[in-house]
C-alpha cells in the first residue's frame, strides 16, 4: 500500500514551480524548449492553481522536466535528509546485486573514489556528506531528495541508530 502525504493544491503548484526554477527555466523557455508543446500561460496557470492538472499531463510534464512524478508533485518531502543527519552508505550492498544496473555501478564507483580520496580502506561502509549526496544526484541525474530516496529504497543506506 502506498501512503501519499496530505498535500494541498497550493503545495503541489509550488512544487511544480520549484521544479521549473530548479531547472533554471522561465515560463517562456519552457514553451520554447518544448517546441510549443507546453505553453507558458498553461504552465503558469498550473503554478498559480488556476488550472487543473490531469494525471496524464502531470506525467508528461515530469517527463519533460526529467524528474520523477513524485518530485514534480512534491510527494517525496519525507525522504529528504536533514542537513545535519549522518548518512552512511553501505558499500557492501552495492556489490550484492549481480546485475547490469548502471546506476548501482555509478554509486559503487563513486564510493570507491571517495574511499580512495579519503584514504578510508574499510570498504564496507562510507559516511557520506551532503555534498557527496549532491554529487550522487548529479551522477544519477536526480536531485538530492530523490537520490536519497533511491539509495534508501535500494537498501544502500544503513539504518539510523
Amino acid at each position: 500500500m502506498i501512503i501519499i502525504p496530505e498535500l494541498s493544491i497550493e503545495e503541489i503548484a509550488a512544487s511544480i514551480k520549484a521544479v521549473r526554477k530548479a531547472k533554471n527555466l522561465t515560463l517562456k523557455e519552457v514553451e520554447s524548449k518544448s517546441g510549443g508543446l507546453w505553453k507558458a500561460v498553461v504552465i503558469g496557470s498550473y503554478e498559480r492553481c488556476d488550472r487543473a492538472l490531469s494525471v496524464k499531463k502531470a506525467i508528461n510534464l515530469a517527463n519533460f522536466y526529467q524528474v520523477p512524478l513524485e518530485e514534480l508533485l512534491g510527494l517525496n518531502k519525507e525522504s529528504k535528509p536533514n542537513p545535519k543527519e549522518k548518512i552512511t552508505l553501505d558499500i557492501r550492498a552495492t556489490t550484492r546485486e549481480i546485475s547490469s544496473d548502471s546506476e548501482l555501478e555509478i554509486v559503487r564507483n563513486f564510493a570507491t573514489l571517495i574511499c580512495a580520496k579519503r584514504r578510508d580502506w574499510n570498504g564496507e561502509v562510507l559516511s557520506i556528506r551532503n555534498s557527496d549526496l549532491t554529487t550522487i544526484g548529479l551522477l544519477l541525474n536526480r536531485d538530492e531528495a530523490t537520490s536519497y530516496a533511491w539509495l534508501s529504497s535500494r537498501g544502500l543506506l544503513l539504518a539510523k541508530p
